[in-house]
């Protein structure tokens, strides 16, 4: 069953991406919010396509893989993904697959921008979020290049 818009606002206010924003300034981004279902191993997205959304988990699991390195993240319920590529419209770094079946809440591109152009409050939350994002993304670059080299 969908999720009504009141419980979208809920869900996005637990989210991540814009838990540091009020309630009232997410009622217009769950308005604009798609409901969407994955089955488990298709492809949210896809490395080097356009970043022209992005999602968030609501229920099930996704896996994040660069092609030529594997997998180098997990996403659950309450994350995002794709929040990189609608910001820098850059290519997709990565590929996104649903490792069980999955449903998100998908913001598009011009809807996101339109969101933060008018809410102030909105665009300081996610820019707090994607701070958070990138340390926890150097954090794990620091990890992968501290690893010691397996013996030959």
């Amino acid at each position: 069953m969908p999720l009504s818009t009141i419980e979208r606002i809920l869900f996005l206010k637990s989210a991540e991406l814009f838990n540091q924003i009020a309630s009232e300034d997410l009622a217009p981004v769950a308005l604009v919010a798609q409901e969407i279902h994955f089955n488990a191993g298709e492809a949210l997205i896809r490395q080097g396509d356009p970043g022209d959304c992005l999602y968030i988990i609501v229920d099930g699991e996704a896996s994040i893989v660069i092609r030529g390195v594997g997998q180098v993240a997990t996403r659950h319920p309450r994350s995002s993904i794709g929040e990189m590529g609608i910001i820098s419209r850059q290519p997709r770094s990565a590929d996104c697959v649903a490792l069980t079946d999955l449903t998100a809440l998908k913001i598009d591109h011009d809807d996101f921008w339109e969101l933060l152009a008018e809410k102030p409050p909105l665009a300081l939350g996610v820019i707090r979020a994607l701070s958070h994002r990138l340390d926890e993304a150097v954090a794990n670059l620091q990890k992968l290049s501290h690893k010691p080299e397996s013996p030959e």
